[in-house]
């Protein structure tokens, strides 16, 4: 973690922090947990393989209290100085999805106890059990609070059952968070979906109060506006929130490693203002999800990932704390 090494170097792990074990956890502000799994994903496979992409990419990035100039704001920063480590990957049996989910809500539940999850997909089902995991953790810690979760994406997730998917899957996530009694609607706030979707999807949103911030709304109204409002609508409320960051939320033309692209999206630019600007609202856990390194030869895509990583626990992380 002292030794900042070339990105071809070394073993990676995230941000170069230390492989811990569970009983470690409790050292550390930030513990980043993979999630190698794409079973849930409806349409292009190969999300499984983003963990470990997504460690290489990060390597080169450290989080320890220095000084940077901004050029894109023209000012100086110092950033957070944050200890964080690598619980390593969920152990995935791709033919016990319910199995899977079960892992993935304990490991993040442990990590949630004492620190900042930091949950690398896979694709966005893995999103159900990861958040599952958060919000006992919270509840236990907090038992008055709320739990509510951030959700950039191209798409709603809020579909139903879908062929012979699993019981969660990439499309269906929400639904069943909010069905399932983990997630109140009213607690959701989604940022980024567009294109033309069945009615039904939008009356499911209408009918249980999720907040709805299109692409179109945020090239409109600024994304920083858009953050504000959700500053302010939470601003007197007991709540902790969650950020799911699906890479598609991003339009295509910046990010090829997906699989289910989407024109018409947010700059890279936005998304960073946006993970910057959250923290005003106290966020205490995040995934990223839907990277995918078989569809982007460049790896480009991860790039970008990290760099929003990066400038969230550099800049926009406040210890789950309100600003």
């Amino acid at each position: 973690m002292d030794k900042e090494e070339y990105i071809y170097a070394g073993i990676p792990t995230f941000m170069g922090g230390k492989f811990i074990e569970e009983n470690d956890i409790k050292n550390y502000n930030v513990v980043f947990l993979g999630v190698p799994c794409d079973y849930g994903a409806s349409y292009r496979l190969g999300a499984k393989y983003a963990p470990r992409q997504l460690r290489e990419y990060s390597f080169w990035n450290r989080v320890n209290g220095e000084e940077l100039y901004d050029l894109d704001h023209n000012e100086y920063l110092e950033t957070n100085n944050l200890k964080i480590a690598d619980l390593g990957d969920v152990y995935v049996n791709p033919t016990h999805p319910n199995e899977n989910q079960n892992a993935i809500s304990q490991k993040t539940y442990t990590i949630s106890k004492h620190s900042f999850p930091l949950v690398c997909g896979g694709d966005h089902s893995i999103t159900y059990g990861s958040f599952r995991g958060f919000y006992k953790a919270i509840k236990e810690k907090f038992p008055q609070y709320d739990v509510g979760i951030i959700h950039f994406d191209a798409h709603l997730d809020v579909e139903d059952e879908y062929l012979n998917m699993p019981e969660v899957w990439h499309g269906n996530v929400f639904r069943k968070l909010i069905e399932d009694g983990y997630l109140n609607g009213g607690n959701l706030y989604t940022i980024g979906p567009r294109g033309v979707i069945d009615s039904q999807w939008f009356k499911y949103i209408q009918e249980k109060g999720i907040n709805l911030y299109t692409s179109n709304q945020i090239k409109l109204k600024g994304i920083k506006n858009i953050i504000n409002e959700i500053i302010e609508k939470n601003k007197n409320k007991k709540i902790k929130f969650y950020i799911t960051f699906d890479i598609d939320c991003l339009d295509s033309s910046y990010i090829f490693g997906t699989g289910t692209p989407q024109c018409n999206g947010l700059t890279p630019y936005e998304a960073d203002e946006a993970l910057r600007t959250l923290k005003k609202l106290g966020v205490a856990g995040m995934d990223i999800v839907e990277l995918n390194p078989k569809l982007d030869d460049s790896h480009s895509s991860f790039v970008t990932a990290c760099e929003l990583l990066y400038h969230f626990l550099a800049l926009g992380y406040n210890g789950g704390e309100k600003d």
